[in-house]
C-alpha cells in the first residue's frame, strides 16, 4: 500500500501514477481497514498536493493525498460490506458466543431508534452547522466548498469508517485479533504521521531540508523562519505553529502506550517492541514541538504532561485533588520556564497581535451574529476587500493576511455560527467525559490507555486553540475525529 502511495504521488506521469493508485486500490480491496490508516499520515501533506497531469488543459490538476486515500478506502469499504452482506446471505455467519455471559453479544441493531439517534445527535449538527456555514459564506463560495469538504465532509467520513472497523474489531477475528488489535493500529499510524513531520523538522533545525524532496509545498512561508536570532522549522507546514499544533494532539498517546506496564499490576496495552516504538515516536514528537519554537504548543504539552501525570501521582496521595492541583502547577511552571529561558518572555509581540485580532472579531460577531461563513475571515479580515475593521497596527504586517482569529471560540462561531459552537462544545464534553472515566480506570483496564491519551491530547489542543488554531485545518480535522472514536471506543471496551 505504500509503495502505491509513493508511486502515486511521485510517479510524475499519469501512467505510473494511475498504477500506483491501483495498487493501493486493489489491496484496500482486500484490507480496507488497513487502507485507512494512511489517511493520518497523509493528512500531515495537505499544503504538498499531488499534481495530476494531463486532466486540465489550463494547468496542473492538484489532489491533495488525504482525499485520494479516503476516497479509494471509501469505495473499498463499501464493496468489502457489499461483498460480505453477500456472502452472509448465502452463507450465514456462526454467531459468536460471549463466553462469560453464555450469551450472543449485542449489536447496534439491538439498540432502540432514539439512543441510536441521541448518540450521533451532535455529529448530525456537526454536519449542519457546516451545511450552514457554506450557505452564508458570500465573499468567497470557493474557499467556502473547499474548507466543507476538506474539514466537514471527509474528517465525518473517516470517523464514520474508523468507527467502523473499531467495532469491528473487536468481534471479527478476519480483521483484527484480540480485544484491542486494530485500536493499537490506529494509534501506531497516528503516531508513526507525527514522528514523520517531527523528525522532518528536526532535520531542517539542523540544516538539512528534505521536504522539498517530498513535492512543492503550495506555501508562501519559507521552511526555516529565523527571528530574533531563533532558528524556527515549520516541517511540512507554512508556519512553525502549525508543527506545535499538530504535534501536540500525537505525542500524548504515544507516550502513554510507551509505558507498556501500567500501574496496579494490569495487563500492558503493547508488548516490549511496540512500546519502543511508540517511545521513539513521543520523542520525536515532543523535540519537533521544541524546536518549533511555539509558546502555545509548549502551554500544551505541559497540560498534556500535567494530565498523563495524574493517575501516577494518585498512587502517592489518596484521592485527586493533591495530585490534580500538583499537576496543574508543574505545568504552568514548565510552560513559563521554556518561555523564560527559550524566547526570553511569555507574550511576546504576538500577545498583543492576538488580542487586537480578538477585538476585531468580536466586532465582526457583533455585525454577523450568525458568522460569516466557513473559510471566510481574510475576505473580512484584509482591508484590501472593505470588509475589515482591522486594527491599523496590523496593516502591513502579515498579520493582514491572517486566515483565522486565533481563537477556537471565535473562530467556530465566524464559520458555524451559534450552532457551531454548540455542537464541538456536546462533542468536546463527551470526550472529555468519557476520557475522565478512562483516568480513573488506568491501571486496571488495558484500553483505558487509549482513552487517558486521547483525554490529554485533546487538553493540549484546547489550551493552544485558545491562541491559535484548533481544528479547521485537513490534518487536525483527523486528528480530532480520531481522538475522539478512540475515547469512545475505550468506552465501550471498558
Amino acid at each position: 500500500m505504500a509503495l502505491g502511495l509513493v508511486l502515486f504521488a511521485r510517479g510524475g506521469l499519469l501512467p505510473p501514477m494511475l498504477a500506483g493508485l491501483l495498487l493501493f486500490g486493489v489491496l484496500a480491496l482486500i484490507r480496507p481497514d488497513l487502507g485507512l490508516l494512511f489517511v493520518p499520515l497523509a493528512a500531515t501533506l495537505f499544503l504538498i498536493p499531488v499534481p495530476i497531469p494531463g486532466i486540465r488543459a489550463s494547468g496542473e490538476f492538484l489532489l491533495p493525498l488525504s482525499e485520494a486515500v479516503l476516497l479509494v478506502v471509501l469505495a473499498a469499504s463499501v464493496a468489502n460490506w457489499l461483498w460480505r452482506s453477500m456472502a452472509s446471505t448465502i452463507r450465514p455467519a456462526t454467531p459468536v458466543i460471549d463466553a462469560a455471559t453464555a450469551r450472543e453479544p449485542a449489536v447496534a441493531g439491538s439498540r432502540s431508534g432514539a439512543a441510536i439517534l441521541f448518540a450521533y445527535a451532535p455529529h448530525l449538527l456537526f454536519i449542519l452547522a457546516g451545511i450552514f456555514g457554506l450557505v452564508i459564506a458570500t465573499a468567497d463560495r470557493g474557499a467556502a466548498l473547499r474548507d466543507f469538504r476538506r474539514t466537514i465532509l471527509e474528517p465525518l467520513i473517516f470517523y464514520a469508517l474508523l468507527t467502523y472497523y473499531l467495532r469491528l474489531g473487536d468481534t471479527r477475528t478476519a480483521v483484527a485479533r484480540g480485544d484491542q488489535r486494530y485500536a493499537t493500529w490506529v494509534a501506531i499510524a497516528f503516531s508513526l504521521s507525527g514522528a514523520f513531520v517531527a523528525l522532518l523538522g528536526l532535520l531542517q533545525a539542523v540544516g538539512l531540508d528534505v521536504v522539498p524532496y517530498l513535492g512543492v509545498k503550495r506555501s508562501f512561508s519559507e521552511n526555516v523562519v529565523v527571528l530574533g536570532g531563533i532558528r524556527r522549522v515549520s516541517s511540512v507546514y507554512g508556519h512553525p505553529n502549525n508543527l506545535g499544533l499538530y504535534l501536540g494532539r500525537v505525542w500524548p498517546i504515544a507516550a502513554l502506550l510507551a509505558i507498556r506496564t501500567p500501574p496496579d499490576g494490569a495487563r500492558p496495552a503493547v508488548s516490549r517492541r511496540l512500546a519502543l516504538l511508540f517511545g521513539l515516536c513521543a520523542l520525536l514528537c515532543l523535540g519537533g514541538i521544541l524546536v518549533s519554537f511555539s509558546r502555545g504548543a509548549w502551554l500544551g504539552a505541559a497540560a498534556a504532561l500535567s494530565v498523563l501525570a495524574i493517575p501516577f501521582l494518585r498512587r502517592r496521595f489518596s484521592g485527586w485533588v493533591v495530585p490534580s492541583l500538583a499537576a496543574v502547577i508543574a505545568a504552568i511552571a514548565i510552560a513559563g520556564g521554556l518561555g523564560l529561558m527559550l524566547r526570553g518572555n511569555l507574550g511576546g509581540d504576538s500577545a498583543a497581535t492576538r488580542v487586537a485580532i480578538w477585538r476585531e472579531t468580536l466586532a465582526l460577531i457583533g455585525q454577523h451574529p450568525l458568522g460569516i461563513g466557513l473559510d471566510q475571515f481574510y475576505w473580512y479580515h484584509n482591508p484590501e476587500f472593505g470588509r475589515s475593521q482591522i486594527d491599523p497596527a496590523l496593516v502591513g504586517t502579515s498579520e493582514q493576511f491572517a486566515a483565522h482569529p486565533h481563537n477556537l471560540v471565535l473562530d467556530i462561531w465566524l464559520r458555524m455560527g451559534p450552532l457551531g459552537v454548540i455542537t464541538f462544545g456536546w462533542l468536546l464534553a463527551r470526550l472529555f467525559r468519557s476520557g475522565w472515566h478512562s483516568l480513573r480506570r488506568f491501571g486496571s483496564t488495558p484500553n483505558a490507555a487509549f482513552g487517558l491519551g486521547a483525554l490529554a491530547a485533546m487538553t493540549a489542543a484546547l489550551l493552544h486553540g485558545m491562541i491559535d488554531n484548533f481544528y479547521f485545518l485537513p490534518d487536525l480535522a483527523i486528528a480530532f475525529w480520531l481522538l475522539l472514536a478512540l475515547v469512545e471506543y475505550t468506552k465501550r471496551a471498558e
